[in-house]
């Protein structure tokens, strides 16, 4: 039972990650740095944000695995099942938010608020430690193979992802209107989020997901 409550929450998570890029998007005052990159794309190819999302995450897996080869672990292979779920949620939460219409800027600056906080679902997937989403696979196996932190790792992906949708916006939709004040009050805001969440609610959700015994065993922690 305690697995099912922990797979249930990770999917939970990853639920309220998407309310959060589909609040931050219908906001119209920017989005994160790697939905900067796909949502740009999405709209260039005529595809949905939620494809466009999976089969870029597959293609993260797949660099995992030439980056690392043999030090590559099986287990990380479920990022990319669980990245179809991802990107059904984002299209199926994309839909469910479809009649938000913000006509001021107060009300665009509350749901960016709004989709910052959903930051919350980010927390709860990390603290079930299943595997990492692909990006932060990614991430993780680029600051093993270059022995760099994980921070820098991060910051130069970040950018790179911008850079990215910045150019395919110019290219193709005439513009840039995805970076925005958003973008960064995002990425200033998100990690310290994060840390507020896991404190207040780590205890909580751990009793609800983990054997009270074996409370920090991860789940197929194995190198399979």
């Amino acid at each position: 039972m305690k697995l099912v409550n922990r797979v249930g929450l990770y999917f939970i998570g990853l639920f309220i990650i998407t309310i959060g890029i589909n609040l931050s998007i219908i906001s119209g005052l920017g989005i994160s740095p790697v939905s900067a990159f796909t949502l740009p794309l999405s709209e260039a190819v005529n595809i949905s944000l939620g494809t466009i999302t999976i089969v870029t995450y597959v293609i993260f897996v797949l660099i995992q695995i030439l980056v690392l080869k043999k030090n590559f672990k099986k287990k990380n292979l479920l990022q990319a099942p669980f990245s179809f779920a991802f990107g059904f949620f984002v299209d199926f939460t994309g839909q469910m938010l479809s009649g938000l219409n913000p006509q001021t800027y107060t009300s665009q600056f509350i749901l960016m608020i709004l989709g910052i906080i959903c930051a919350f679902g980010a927390t709860i997937y990390i603290i079930m430690d299943i595997v990492p989403n692909a990006p932060e696979g990614l991430n993780l196996a680029l600051s093993e193979r270059l022995n760099m932190p994980f921070s820098k790792i991060k910051i130069i992906c970040d950018c790179l992802f911008v850079l990215i949708g910045v150019i395919i916006s110019l290219i193709f939709l005439g513009g840039v209107t995805a970076i925005r004040e958003g973008t960064l009050i995002s990425a200033l805001l998100t990690g310290k989020l994060i840390g507020l969440f896991t404190k207040w609610f780590e205890p909580g959700l751990k009793k609800i997901a983990f054997n009270d015994n074996d409370e920090k065993q991860l789940l197929l922690n194995e190198a399979m």
